[in-house]
């Protein structure tokens, strides 16, 4: 064997590895497409392929970023509808207690 099968041999090795602990520690109620311990399975026994998919369609995704449904919620004060609603009453409040 030549050095470049050594390092490709080593790769896919370190590669199912990562995978197969990847897929072991992920949590099972946002793991997709097949159950957590089929994930397993499959990056444990089918080496290059069973990473990919799981990395590709089974891997949770994670809500802050642009892939997949997105939970809306407000990143800032000013995103928040109900803040902005409640914005007005507790300016009048603050003003009403400042005069009183």
């Amino acid at each position: 064997m030549n050095r470049i099968e050594l390092a490709l041999i080593a790769a896919a090795v370190i590669f199912q590895i990562f995978t197969t602990v990847y897929a072991a520690s992920a949590d099972p109620r946002q793991v997709r497409v097949l159950p957590k311990f089929a994930w397993v399975l499959l990056c444990l026994f089918v080496p290059v392929i069973g990473g990919l998919l799981y990395i590709t369609i089974g891997r949770p995704i994670d809500p802050d970023s642009d892939q997949g449904a997105k939970l809306s919620r407000p990143k800032a004060p000013d995103d928040d509808p109900d803040f902005l609603r409640d914005l007005g009453s507790r300016f009048k409040n603050d003003k009403d207690n400042r005069d009183g």
